[in-house]
């Protein structure tokens, strides 16, 4: 069996929703960058079924929304505050505790729904000691928002499309491990 056969197989297997609930839970907790070069491949060869996909990916960014929550309330001054430091992003973490600490649930669902990176906010919702459970109610709309509209454009989108996304999905899953190698390889020597 091909490569390309191996990893269609693989997207219909049982390890392919546990691993975008992994998907999820890295891309809300240690990477910086939106995974979708990886996760809407998965999406396209679920077709009606992208959705299930969606699911996982919030269920994953949800738990690792969480654990960023409770370090930022439990160890904001020893840990965060030296690590935004280190990575230059002191000013940006400022900036949203102090958004955080204003508007709470507006401010934590807006960078929800946007391209921002949503750590620095679960982060700085815990560092600021916003509750719990609008924490929790923003983060889960506002990510639900962003992984169903995702799926459901997939499934709009219609075979034609399903067809070229399988067609180029080892070069598109290629193509996200590239990004994300040399995403990690910049912010190392950085």
């Amino acid at each position: 069996m091909s490569f390309r056969g191996t990893l269609k197989s693989w997207t219909q297997s049982r390890f392919a929703l546990p691993a975008a609930g992994l998907l999820g839970f890295l891309e809300n907790t240690i990477i910086l960058f939106a995974l979708e070069p990886l996760f809407l491949p998965l999406m396209a060869s679920r077709g009606k079924g992208a959705w299930t996909v969606a699911a996982a990916l919030l269920i994953g960014n949800i738990i690792g929304g969480i654990a960023l929550y409770f370090v930022g309330l439990w160890a904001a001054e020893a840990v965060i505050e030296p690590l935004v430091g280190w990575m230059g992003a002191a000013e940006s973490y400022a900036e949203t505790a102090t958004d955080m600490e204003e508007n709470g649930f507006v401010s934590l669902f807006l960078v929800g729904i946007t391209p921002l990176p949503f750590q620095v906010g679960a982060v700085a919702a815990g560092a600021v000691g916003m509750a719990f459970v609008p924490f929790l109610i923003a983060m889960t709309i506002s990510r639900g928002i962003r992984y169903f509209a995702e799926s459901l454009l997939i499934m709009a989108i219609g075979q034609r499309a399903a067809d070229w996304i399988e067609t180029h999905e080892l070069e598109i899953f290629i193509g996200g491990f590239v990004v994300l190698g040399v995403v990690i390889i910049v912010s190392v020597l950085m």
